[in-house]
């Protein structure tokens, strides 16, 4: 696939000149002929590279440049000035704003094309190195969590058949009893873990995907679906705060979904115990269902502290969890990022909400099956 190349001038004869030259050379490009035009583009494209003049009436280059270094979206952009302003000063302003180079008009198609591929290649080369190393990192993560969240169950597990064992005749009703919880508390959260580990692997392995629903889904209305999912999320909050109650609205139970029903299941569940588990002592959280223009939605709502905006992105990133050093949680942070994967593949979307002080609500909407 070609690069995308933005170029953004007010000279329009040398905006058109250089375009044809890019795209001569092979490369997508795409011209603005001012910097509100640039951002503009650049913000809903997201090129692979922008060369810009510095000189333009309105938005000049610096304030194009310092707009897009601010977006999380955009700061990585790799950003050539184009500009007759060969001075020292310029140059220096440009690359404390984050300019990756400097091209000092008039040049020739042989500098301009080479300061392009030399940007493409080092930005694709030290995206490939932060991408090994964020990979390496998450492995490390995966390692360390996983190892802990299958340990620990597992050890209060052992430790209680231990005693049940060697103690038996010595304990009482209610000793025997709690010790029981304890061990069902330890099966549930394994189980649970378990089962996340099993669809990571079959989305990893492509056994989850659209192609594969699309050919062996079936199809079931939302209510069947939300119901095993409350009884699912139920077991997966089991360290939830007391007597937080789930009611689940009927709107439009028959409303039909394609879908592979225990993946679905799944990922509705990982959202419902997600709200269990932050909502507040005594709380509701509430899940509405409907279906209208084609779609089908469902609303979960928790009654709990609520999140930042700025959070919430954190909240769908794998092996993440908003505020663990402040509240101990358990968990290896992929409920809602394993839910968006499984959701994305029925072609459907989640999006959340949230107001600090009253709750967060999950949308969650998929294609009607007629």
């Amino acid at each position: 696939m070609s690069k995308r190349i933005l170029v953004i001038d007010d000279e329009r004869a040398l905006l058109e000149d250089l375009v044809s030259i890019l795209q001569y050379a092979d490369y997508d490009a795409a011209g603005a002929v001012t910097g509100e035009d640039g951002l503009t583009i650049a913000s809903a494209d997201h090129p692979d590279l922008i060369l810009c003049d510095i000189m333009m009436p309105g938005m000049d280059g610096f304030e194009l440049l310092r707009r897009l270094r601010q977006d999380t979206t955009t700061s990585e952009i790799p950003f050539i000035f184009l500009t007759a302003r060969g001075d020292r000063d310029s140059q220096r302003s440009g690359m404390e704003l984050g300019a990756d180079d400097y091209l000092v008009k008039p040049f020739s198609a042989a500098e301009l094309l080479s300061a392009v591929e030399s940007r493409l290649r080092r930005h694709d080369n030290l995206t490939q190195v932060m991408v090994q190393s964020r990979v390496e990192k998450t492995k490390q993560q995966i390692a360390r969590m996983v190892t802990h969240e299958l340990r620990t169950p597992l050890i209060s597990i052992n430790t209680v058949i231990g005693l049940l064992t060697r103690q038996l005749r010595q304990l009482s009703y209610e000793e025997i009893e709690e010790m029981l919880l304890t061990i069902n508390a330890g099966s549930m959260r394994l189980t649970h873990r378990v089962e996340q580990l099993s669809y990571i692997s079959q989305l990893e392995a492509g056994l989850l995907s659209r192609e594969v629903i699309s050919e062996k889904g079936v199809a079931i209305s939302i209510w069947d679906v939300l119901t095993g999912a409350i009884n699912a999320a139920k077991r997966f909050a089991y360290n939830a705060p007391e007597g937080v109650s789930v009611e689940n609205d009927e709107n439009s139970p028959q409303a039909q979904i394609y879908c592979n029903p225990p993946a679905l299941k799944h990922a509705l569940a990982e959202v419902i115990s997600n709200g269990i588990k932050f909502c507040h002592p005594n709380g509701v959280v509430r899940i509405s269902q409907g279906a209208a223009r084609g779609r089908v939605w469902v609303s979960v709502s928790d009654q709990g502290d609520g999140i930042e905006p700025e959070q919430i992105e954190t909240a769908l990133r794998a092996f993440e969890q908003i505020d663990r050093e402040r509240d101990e949680q358990q968990g290896i942070g992929i409920g809602l990022t394993l839910a968006n994967a499984i959701i994305g593949c029925h072609d459907g979307e989640l999006s959340i909400k949230s107001n600090i002080g009253h709750g967060t609500v999950v949308m969650i909407n998929l294609p009607e099956y007629r």
